[in-house]
C-alpha cells in the first residue's frame, strides 16, 4: 500500500494543469453514473452527502488557493 502511494505522490508530482481537469472530468462522469443508479425514491440522503461533502471540499481547496496566492507574486495582479 505504501508504494502505491509512493507512486501517486509521484503521479501528481509530474501533472500539469491539464491532467488534472481530466482527472476531475472522469471522477465527476463516475459520480453521475453513480448516482443515476441510485432509486429515485432513495436520492434525497445521497444528494445531501453528495452536497455536504462538496461544500467541506470546496472550502478547503479555495482556503489552502487563498493562502498561496496571497503570499505569492499572484496577490500583485490585482
Amino acid at each position: 500500500m505504501k508504494s502505491m502511494i509512493e507512486c501517486a505522490d509521484q503521479y501528481i508530482r509530474q501533472c500539469r494543469g491539464k491532467d488534472f481537469v481530466l482527472l476531475k472530468i472522469c471522477l465527476c462522469a463516475i459520480g453521475i453514473i453513480i448516482g443515476l443508479m441510485i432509486p429515485e425514491k432513495k436520492r434525497k440522503w445521497p444528494l445531501a452527502a453528495a452536497g455536504c461533502v462538496f461544500v467541506f471540499s470546496y472550502i478547503l481547496l479555495m482556503t489552502e488557493f487563498v493562502k498561496i496566492y496571497m503570499e505569492g507574486k499572484y496577490s500583485k495582479l490585482i
